[in-house]
């Protein structure tokens, strides 16, 4: 279970108390108090990220479905709106479209979608290491938080308003797409065709994901082998924009499909702790059984493998960089390592100080889920780890934040 959220006395209930429980009421169908348990009452992730998209334009304020898992009372999500509305407040300047820090692009300027998120913040941190001129894009709500920079402009928008993404990619010379809805397959779609219609020849870089590789028949993944059935919608939206990108963009498009990112970003430790591998960290940190995730039948190679690929946030980065700079015309794979569950989850029963058990899943998947590995070796020098950027080290970073 999630952590309790601090609870505040009754007198002093944030104003956007009554309005969070109307959205509460809205999408789970019963109207709760100001501690009404999200949980308690239905709720899941899918519905978590509704709630945060409700809130969100409601206080125009930035708030993720991993934010509603974590405070999961109307009470608690009120006094986190309340404070990053007057952190926004305090923080983006006074005058001038876009916060004020909107100008025409200027030469060499690279756009990354995403600014904001677990991936793009490390981008835009590579970027300025290069001296590459960048445009965040960013919500209006999220805009505070690009850090600062001569170098950086910021582009006020939103995966599901087209105009602002024609508008952003306006006049730029390479583009980083690295910005997701994660559920809405069909956003993430039209998103990516508003990019490519409002864009100037030049790199463009879209970070995918190794879903799209679907459910391959071999352990051993090719870099750029073709998918194969079941694919997830998750993993159907990415290879629409591939092959979106790749038609429209040439010799100057490089799709990256990237694992698990891990890196010290608070939208990376939430995933960690809430994601896909929420349930192991949440049982390793109450000091509960752990059980590790279903593999399917064993490979023909015999190998009894069963986890999954990760990436440095670092390394992505360099990655995403590098393509912009030399366009890989095609697919390939950023891939960090693979951790086998039951070291992952040993790794974070002693990380966490419990003593839960880690113990092995009681069912199979189909086909060969959590036994791929996947082959990285087009641009493999960029991926080799660099200090801080082992599995163990970047997790241990991870959990302590």
């Amino acid at each position: 279970m999630p952590e309790d959220a601090p609870a505040r006395p009754a007198e002093h209930l944030p104003g956007p108390t009554p309005e969070v429980e109307a959205v509460f009421a809205d999408l789970l169908g019963e109207r709760p108090g100001p501690d009404g348990d999200f949980f308690l009452l239905g709720g899941h992730s899918l519905l978590a990220v509704r709630v945060a998209e409700r809130l969100r334009e409601r206080f125009r304020a930035p708030l993720t479905g991993l934010d509603v898992l974590e405070h999961r009372t109307p009470r608690a999500l009120a006094a986190l709106l309340d404070e990053r509305t007057a952190r926004r407040a305090a923080a983006r300047p006074a005058a001038g479209a876009g916060g004020g820090r909107r100008t025409s692009a200027r030469a060499g300027t690279v756009l990354v979608t995403g600014g904001t998120g677990g991936v793009g913040a490390f981008v835009l941190r590579e970027l300025a290491a290069r001296g590459r001129p960048v445009r965040a894009l960013v919500r209006p709500e999220s805009a505070h938080l690009v850090p600062d920079g001569p170098d950086v402009e910021i582009a006020e928008g939103d995966l599901t308003d087209p105009d602002s993404l024609r508008a952003a990619v306006r006049g730029v010379a390479a583009v980083i797409h690295s910005a997701c809805t994660f559920t809405s397959p069909e956003v993430d779609v039209a998103a990516m065709r508003a990019l490519l219609a409002g864009r100037r020849p030049g790199p463009f870089v879209f970070v995918s994901s190794v879903d799209a590789y679907g459910s391959p028949s071999v352990a051993e993944v090719p870099e750029g082998a073709p998918s194969e059935e079941p694919v997830s919608a998750y993993g159907r939206g990415k290879l629409d924009c591939e092959r979106l990108l790749l038609e429209a963009a040439g010799g100057e498009a490089s799709v990256v499909r990237a694992p698990i990112v891990w890196g010290d970003h608070p939208r990376l430790r939430d995933q960690l702790r809430w994601g896909a591998t929420g349930d192991l960290y949440q049982a390793a940190r109450a000091g509960d059984p752990v059980v590790l995730p279903a593999a399917g039948a064993v490979p023909a190679s015999g190998d009894p493998w069963a986890g999954a690929p990760w990436i440095h946030a670092a390394a992505l980065a360099r990655v995403l960089t590098h393509c912009v700079e030399r366009p890989v015309d095609g697919v390939v794979n950023a891939i960090g390592g693979h951790v086998a569950w039951a070291e992952f989850a040993e790794e974070l029963v002693r990380l966490l100080g419990t003593s839960g058990p880690v113990v092995p899943a009681d069912t199979s998947a189909p086909g060969l889920r959590h036994r791929h590995r996947y082959r990285a070796e087009a641009l493999a020098e960029l991926l080799v780890p660099r200090a801080g950027e082992g599995w163990r080290e970047v997790l241990a970073s991870m959990v302590r934040g």
